[in-house]
């Protein structure tokens, strides 16, 4: 049987993405509400981007979860 790696905390973990393609995307969000954003991510270590990425999707499951639990 295969030993999984929380069972063996020296081994490392690998991620394995995928590239995909991107577009650049632009959005008006008002200017304390940015701020307060910022705050958040750097709360998180994390940069605005990844944030407003996992937020996205995110929203986007919990909308499909739901559709599913219905």
């Amino acid at each position: 049987m295969k030993e999984s790696y929380m069972n063996n905390p020296e081994e490392e973990l690998k991620l394995h993405l995928r590239p995909r393609a991107t577009e650049t995307v632009s959005i008006k969000i008002p200017t304390d509400t940015l701020r307060s954003l910022e705050k958040v991510a750097a709360s998180q270590d994390m940069s605005l981007e990844a944030l407003l990425k996992l937020y996205i999707y995110w929203e986007g499951f919990a909308a499909k979860f739901s559709q599913v639990m219905i």
